[in-house]
């Protein structure tokens, strides 16, 4: 397992109080922290009310209706925890970053204060596929594991809940990886690239860059998978690059219902 930096200073703000935020929030709890949790959703609707109550009863403040005044729900917050649904427009994320707050995501916050090993899937399609077969290979062979991320699970709910040994399987998607900046998985999984989510992206260039950020803090003991064919110049980090495919090129592949490592079936 590889040191964690740091996370930044409280108070806590946690914008976004779906499934990942709240995990995020009630984790941060859990150390002690001081969190505020805000949303911009109505007090009417059920679901939020009953995920304000569950925080509220651990001693985290929330604040519904909270989309217009951003200036006020940022003020006092030392970094500001971002849930994958919530764009960088939003106002709170704007108005922290121009006051100088540090924004990071719930799949970041969940890696630093973990500390397991990390096994990290993203691709445009086959995510949630290749991380369930992960963690069944992981099953059967009586490894411990646990699946999570994007596939159901927050990151953020296993924290306190696992043994050192436990691998984490994360299903990773690009609102995930956008604010993760020191995210370093053992293992980094890329299946493919095709235009998804410009609704949310800028540019396909920007949902690429996104999808990218799971190999760029690799080190030399890490591992990117990623297939052969991929039109990306530069994965970017220092991993071992393991090449999947139907060209020769790959060093992993399929032929005659095996599986194929350098040449040889498995």
């Amino acid at each position: 397992m590889k040191p964690r930096p740091p996370l930044p200073s409280g108070p806590y703000l946690v914008v976004g109080l779906a499934r990942s935020g709240e995990a995020a929030a009630l984790a941060l709890r859990a150390r002690g922290e001081e969190v505020i949790g805000i949303d911009a959703g109505a007090r009417s609707d059920p679901r939020l009310r009953d995920v304000a109550g569950r925080l509220s009863a651990r001693g985290v403040e929330v604040q519904l209706d909270a989309s217009s005044d951003a200036l006020a729900a940022v003020s006092g917050a030392g970094t500001l925890i971002k849930s994958p649904g919530v764009p960088q427009t939003a106002p709170p994320v704007v108005a922290a970053r121009a006051r100088g707050v540090p924004v990071i995501g719930e799949l970041e916050l969940a890696w630093r204060l973990l500390g397991n090993e990390f096994i990290a899937v993203t691709g445009t399609n086959g995510k949630t596929t290749t991380t369930e077969w992960i963690g069944h290979i992981h099953r059967v062979a009586g490894v411990p594991v646990a699946v999570a991320g994007n596939v159901g699970t927050a990151a953020s709910s296993l924290v306190g809940r696992l043994s050192a040994t436990t691998t984490v399987v994360c299903e990773s998607s690009s609102f995930q990886l956008e604010d993760s900046f020191a995210f370093a998985p053992e293992a980094g999984v890329l299946l493919n690239l095709s235009p998804d989510h410009l609704d949310r992206h800028a540019s396909y260039e920007d949902y690429v860059a996104a999808k990218l950020r799971i190999f760029a803090n690799q080190g030399n003991d890490d591992i990117a998978v990623a297939p052969v064919d991929i039109p990306v110049p530069d994965l970017g980090g220092c991993a071992r690059r393991v090449l999947f495919g139907a060209s020769p090129e790959a060093e992993l592949g399929e032929h005659a219902g095996y599986l194929w490592w350098d040449d040889q079936p498995l």
